[in-house]
């Protein structure tokens, strides 16, 4: 585990969230073996992070990446982009935390009218 309490706390309801996917026979959408999740095509990612809106485990997933050391740099988790170079892109999705966890949502700033 880490020094950090949040992330561990992520990392340890992540793991019991797959754990009873698991006793339920069943698994997410993500452990298709495609590997689009972390894809390198911004395209393919953008593509594949809404099949995340209706996984039972995507608020632990997001908790996850977002509290995970070292930072996740890439990869779509609870339906979210956290690859580097699209992370501050413009998004209308948004996910709901699991109680109790902590996060810190990214704010994109609107975009400027002014000429440069």
């Amino acid at each position: 585990m880490t020094t950090d309490p949040d992330a561990d706390a992520a990392i340890r309801a992540l793991s019991d969230a797959l754990l009873g996917l698991l006793d339920q026979d069943a698994r997410p959408l993500c452990a298709d073996g495609t590997g689009r999740w972390i894809d390198d095509s911004a395209a393919v990612r953008a593509t594949v992070a809404p099949v995340c809106d209706d996984c039972e485990i995507r608020p632990r997933c997001h908790d996850f990446a977002n509290t995970a050391r070292p930072r996740i740099t890439h990869g779509v988790f609870g339906g979210v982009d956290f690859t580097t170079t699209t992370r501050c892109a413009p998004s209308l999705r948004q996910v709901t935390p699991t109680p109790g966890a902590a996060s810190s949502t990214a704010k994109t700033p609107a975009p400027s009218n002014e000429r440069q």
